[in-house]
């Protein structure tokens, strides 16, 4: 059975299996909320206990109960320890970790790691960078807020520094940056 009226621009002509057909908003992006970070930050990070990055949040409320969320984070800045490469970087829905690999021992598990900054140990002068998505298809159905927060793992305790270096000196080669997070609701 076709439907009787048209169908909106971009939407896609579905079937509910038993010969209905009616259109759709399948895959188009229905909203996007993002938090832009500019300004600097510092947090102290304990040894292998995961933590929320610093105004790295946002909020949406879905249109839709059965969409589906893409998140996207990038994160720069500089850890106060040489060994930064033993962070891992991950994402919250609510209270809940989301798209982590299946726990096993004592392995530190999340979405990405640290990308460095320099070729040698530097824990003062040389920002550090994350950049890692998901798509969250797996959140309650309903059109209750959600918020959507960057985490972090540290293998040793320090402080984070988030959008700048660890020096933070008042010179051309001493970098401030932006971070961001970014959620787009997908009709599913």
């Amino acid at each position: 059975t076709l439907p009787i009226a048209d169908g909106s621009s971009g939407q896609v002509l579905t079937t509910n299996g038993s010969g209905a057909f009616s259109f759709a908003d399948k895959g188009t992006i229905l909203q996007i909320q993002q938090t832009h970070l500019t300004t600097t930050s510092s947090q102290s990070l304990s040894a292998s206990t995961l933590a929320e990055i610093s105004g790295l949040s946002v909020s949406i409320t879905p249109k839709l109960s059965t969409s589906d969320m893409l998140v996207f984070v990038r994160w720069n800045g500089e850890p106060s320890v040489v060994q930064n490469y033993n962070m891992v970087f991950g994402i919250r829905r609510d209270s809940t970790d989301i798209g982590n690999p299946s726990a096993s021992g004592s392995r530190a598990i999340g979405h990405a790691i640290i990308s460095q900054g320099y070729y040698s140990n530097d824990s003062s002068s040389t920002p550090d960078s994350c950049y890692f998505s998901f798509l969250d298809t797996g959140r309650s159905s309903g059109t209750s807020q959600i918020t959507y927060k960057a985490t972090v793992k540290s293998q040793v305790a320090q402080t984070m520094y988030n959008q700048r270096t660890a020096n933070d000196l008042d010179t051309d080669h001493y970098e401030r940056l932006t971070s961001n997070i970014v959620v787009m609701e997908v009709a599913a």
